[in-house]
């Protein structure tokens, strides 16, 4: 093999890993130039983001490596926002926001990677991100859907909620459809996570309530879902029994044995 080829050679191979850098969330993987980069399903207003290593290990002014000082992103779908890295962060960060009206569908966008005035001869970064847009990425469910009690005992209700995509988000979970039934609670919910929520209500007036658990995303409005429950509040003693093993809300401590075995009563009736 003449000079040529072998200086040439070794141009090419210096070259490969000059154009690669770390990854370090939300995988953490080594990610070269030119390479697409998929990272999941989202929803519309979703914000994914990437930490990037600034140091790479060769290339540079003696070949050895050196510091990127600052990623952004340098291409984005129509109507997206986004947010570049500071400049000499270490991790360099970098977020991408779909439209919150975006359709569903896959979407691109490039990040590059710069060094600053060329100062230690490192040559841009540029890589592309891939994101798929779903609007149905939440999950919801409340248990038990139809709780009867007496009136003033308590109706406790879980609610489950499920973040399916690929970026974490924070939610509202509130009641709809009866004055009654105030209830609004933030929650944060990280990517593929779940979290589960207790929400207790009572009732003096003995009628049937209908009330709708709504959750939405502060990403956006499009990402929402909704469920039905039912509480009938009357008086019956199965009925006072078993809300005793929901909880005591006015009865003196000296009086606990008493309502302790009413519930174990409850649990006989069925």
């Amino acid at each position: 093999m003449n000079f040529i080829m072998k200086a040439t050679l070794l141009m090419l191979v210096t070259c490969t890993f000059v154009y690669s850098l770390n990854l370090i969330a939300p995988q953490n993987k080594e990610i070269k130039g030119g390479e697409i980069l998929y990272l999941g399903e989202i929803g519309p207003g979703q914000t994914v983001e990437l930490r990037l290593d600034p140091m790479v290990n060769v290339g540079g002014i003696y070949g050895d490596g050196g510091y990127y000082d600052t990623a952004i992103i340098s291409s984005k779908p129509e109507g997206w926002s986004s947010t570049q890295s500071l400049l000499y962060a270490n991790p360099m960060w970098v977020t991408l926001s779909a439209n919150p009206n975006a359709a569903e569908g896959e979407y691109y966008a490039n990040i590059t990677v710069i060094d600053e005035r060329y100062g230690e001869k490192l040559d841009n970064i540029t890589f592309t991100i891939k994101v798929k847009i779903k609007w149905d990425i939440l999950d919801v469910s409340v248990t038990p859907t139809s709780v009867t009690v007496g009136p003033n005992q308590p109706a406790v209700y879980k609610i489950q909620v499920t973040n399916k995509g690929a970026a974490s988000d924070d939610y509202e979970i509130s009641t709809v459809g009866t004055k009654k039934w105030d209830f609004r609670k933030p929650v944060f919910i990280p990517a593929h996570g779940t979290r589960t929520i207790t929400y207790e209500v009572a009732a003096s007036d003995e009628e049937t309530y209908q009330p709708v658990i709504k959750v939405v995303s502060r990403s956006s409005q499009n990402i929402h879902k909704e469920q039905k429950v039912a509480l009938t509040v009357k008086s019956d003693l199965k009925g006072d029994l078993k809300a005793i093993n929901n909880g005591l809300l006015l009865f003196p401590v000296f009086e606990a044995p008493i309502y302790a075995l009413g519930g174990l009563i409850s649990n006989l009736l069925g």
